[in-house]
């Protein structure tokens, strides 16, 4: 019982420092583009995970993997760079909640890549989160011309595609070689990004140059709260069952609301609010219908 509230602990402390990190980047706004935001805080995330790294002597870069850790990488890098942008476009009530559908994407990958059969409860789970996706993101005309919502709608599939690599990196990579590889190959692509189309206008070094002091300490905070998300959330796994305590993630919801308020004069709408309910109740009972042992009997699932 002890393991476990510290595991949810650890886990809410994880994704605090992933809503401040959004706030973050929220805050620089247009005093610095979500790329090069995005490639600072994964080099300083690096950076800071490197004296570690060399006094385990590196062997923790052993891997017999190194395709799976890329689309890992991959998909992770686009989902942070999508889940950024979202949240200077939206509120971070908005951006949060849509980057917290990824519990919900998860089976419906699993049926549609993989094949895996879907109990018929869980797909009930699955059109509650749905129903609070449609509310919030209120599909209609206009929609194209607020982009922010799709925008972190597609983080969360994105970090579902993740998340299922990493299922299957956890049967052969230690966890901390997964956070040395997730953090290495996202600096590196987010530094091809700055090289190619995506770059900001002007030199690398005139950016550098031009950051004010407040600027850089945000982005370091940045960095530090990247670090510690991945950390955090290494440690909580090593206490309980990402089944048991997945749940836990939905505090980032209440966080965002917090910061959003208090940092931003943020107030969500009703239909938010509602929507954001739906998708943490639906989110919340795939997580616990998915974990060892709560998955309904085979002859409740679907075709």
């Amino acid at each position: 019982m002890r393991s476990l509230l510290l595991g949810a602990a650890l886990l809410v402390l994880a994704f605090l420092a992933n809503t401040a990190q959004s706030a973050f980047g929220k805050a620089l706004g247009s005093g610095m583009g979500p790329v090069p935001f995005t490639w600072l805080t994964f080099v300083i995330a690096l950076v800071l995970i490197l004296p570690w790294v060399l006094w385990r002597g590196g062997r923790d870069l052993r891997t017999a993997v190194p395709l799976l850790h890329l689309l890992r990488s991959c998909t992770g890098l686009a989902g942070f760079f999508l889940f950024i942008t979202a949240a200077r476009l939206v509120n971070l009530v908005n951006a949060n909640v849509l980057l917290n559908t990824t519990p919900l994407f998860i089976p419906l990958l699993g049926w549609l890549v993989l094949g895996q059969r879907v109990p018929r409860v869980l797909w009930g789970c699955l059109g509650i989160g749905f129903a609070g996706m449609v509310i919030v993101v209120q599909p209609n005309a206009s929609l194209l011309t607020r982009p922010g919502d799709l925008l972190g709608l597609a983080a969360g599939l994105l970090c579902a595609v993740e998340f299922l690599a990493v299922k299957r990196l956890d049967r052969s990579e230690a966890p901390l070689t997964q956070m040395i590889y997730f953090l290495l190959i996202g600096s590196a692509g987010s530094s091809v990004a700055m090289l190619g189309p995506l770059r900001p206008e002007g030199p690398i070094a005139a950016l550098l140059g031009g950051l004010e002091a407040s600027q850089w300490l945000t982005v370091l905070a940045s960095g530090f709260c990247l670090a510690c998300f991945q950390f955090l959330l290494i440690k909580a796994y090593t206490y309980a069952e990402p089944g048991a305590i997945g749940a836990f993630q939905y505090s980032s919801v209440v966080f965002a609301g917090l910061i959003g308020w208090i940092w931003f004069a943020e107030q969500p709408t009703l239909a938010v609010w509602l929507g954001t309910a739906l998708i943490s109740l639906g989110g919340v009972l795939s997580i616990v219908l998915q974990r060892p042992g709560g998955t309904p009997p085979a002859g409740t699932t679907g075709p």
